[in-house]
């Protein structure tokens, strides 16, 4: 049911004509009363219209909305004061409808970026949500379905655990499957939960439960302007505030929620075939170990290489040599797909069986850099003609 498995949420999933598809491209997420709420968000230079506006309203509030409205099929990015002011429109005119302060409204888009939204079909598509707002399954897949834009399926998650005797869930949603290489954030992704923990712990719990999960995937390299992860908690299946254990315990099960979303993204990456697990130990520090994680994870030539299934490992040594990492690359050892591709800076042939092991769905890269003790894991997809056809017509 994701984001209406948990108590006291409702939502729903319309046309409001901003695609010409037909297809839903608005979401509503609506709590019954006010609920903590936390954000992270694109640190892109050129980050979204709606994402510095939820930025300062999470601040003003203090980490307490209502609602969360959300479309796709145009970014509200480079458009200035006009884009501003058709954001705060539409969050207005959600915050008349749902007759609950304009305040505690978060407003999202993505989607082709210079685009102004439509208000007034927006604000249509807004009256249309609202009579139909449920806590339904049903209803969190309609909402699923509103914020995709290259996606070819809804991404949904959730989970439940206890505490104190309460029964608590955590469910949320996600979409993005191109421009994927997020720091502090990845595409747009809403979690609600019905247990009740302050803005300050809910926001540390989401940072650290995105730090290996939503922030540790790529699909091509490319940061989105638009990137938000939100999680709104309303307390409505609590008894008490979490604390101690209990908070252990939710970190537990939102990490869980991110790890399945974020392993969703990645599998419907566009054009992918198949996921791509790079795991670098022995750097000298885990910024060395990320940076080298990546560099193998976002190279294209590694990618295409995993399409076309070819043990052409000197690809991946060339993409380590040239990230910035220091390194022996006499001291560097590296399998593909549990064996030996390369072993002391010399490449390994590989036998026949390594032909199997590249058609996995999921293929892992383990790199052993025998620089020092730090790790890192990233996770991606390969590269095929599919995303190049996808996004050289993403306009059309």
């Amino acid at each position: 049911m994701s984001v209406t498995a948990a108590k006291g949420f409702r939502a729903a999933g319309v046309w409001a004509a901003i695609k010409g598809s037909g297809k839903p491209d608005l979401a509503l997420i609506v709590s019954d009363h006010p609920a903590s709420a936390a954000g992270i968000f694109s640190v892109n230079r050129f980050r979204g219209t709606d994402v510095e506006l939820d930025v300062a309203r999470l601040k003003a509030t203090g980490g307490r909305m209502t609602a969360i409205v959300a479309t796709s099929g145009y970014a509200n990015t480079l458009t200035g004061a006009a884009g501003r002011r058709d954001a705060v429109a539409i969050g207005r005119a959600a915050a008349r409808l749902l007759k609950i302060p304009e305040r505690e409204i978060l407003v999202s888009s993505t989607g082709a970026i210079g685009f102004r939204l439509p208000v007034p079909r927006i604000v249509r598509g807004l009256r249309k949500a609202v009579r139909v707002l449920a806590a339904t399954k049903e209803a969190g897949q309609a909402a699923a379905r509103g914020i995709m834009t290259t996606d070819t399926h809804p991404k949904l998650a959730e989970t439940t655990f206890t505490c104190g005797g309460d029964v608590l869930t955590v469910g949320g949603i996600a979409k993005g499957v191109g421009m994927i290489s997020p720091k502090m954030a990845t595409t747009l992704v809403f979690i609600t939960t019905d247990a009740r923990i302050a803005p300050g712990a809910l926001r540390g719990a989401l940072v650290a439960s995105c730090a290996d999960t939503l922030n540790a995937i790529t699909v091509d390299g490319q940061m989105s302007t638009n990137d938000s992860v939100i999680v709104l908690a309303n307390g409505a299946a609590s008894r008490r505030p979490l604390s101690g254990q209990g908070c252990g315990k939710f970190r537990g099960a939102l990490h869980e929620v991110c790890g399945s979303l974020a392993r969703q993204l990645v599998a419907d990456g566009e054009g992918a075939t198949r996921m791509i697990r790079v795991t670098v130990a022995g750097a000298r520090t885990p910024r060395e170990a990320e940076v080298a994680a990546r560099a193998v994870a976002d190279s294209a030539l590694v990618k295409t290489m995993f399409y076309g299934r070819q043990p052409n490992w000197g690809r991946i040594a060339q993409a380590l040599g040239a990230c910035g990492v220091r390194f022996d690359p006499g001291r560097v050892a590296v399998r593909v797909g549990g064996l030996p591709a390369i072993r002391r800076g010399l490449l390994i042939k590989s036998p026949f069986e390594i032909y199997s092991r590249l058609a996995e769905s999921e293929v892992p890269v383990e790199i052993e850099l025998g620089a020092g003790r730090a790790r890192a894991s990233i996770l991606t997809c390969d590269l095929s003609e599919r995303y190049v056809r996808i996004n050289a017509g993403y306009l059309s």
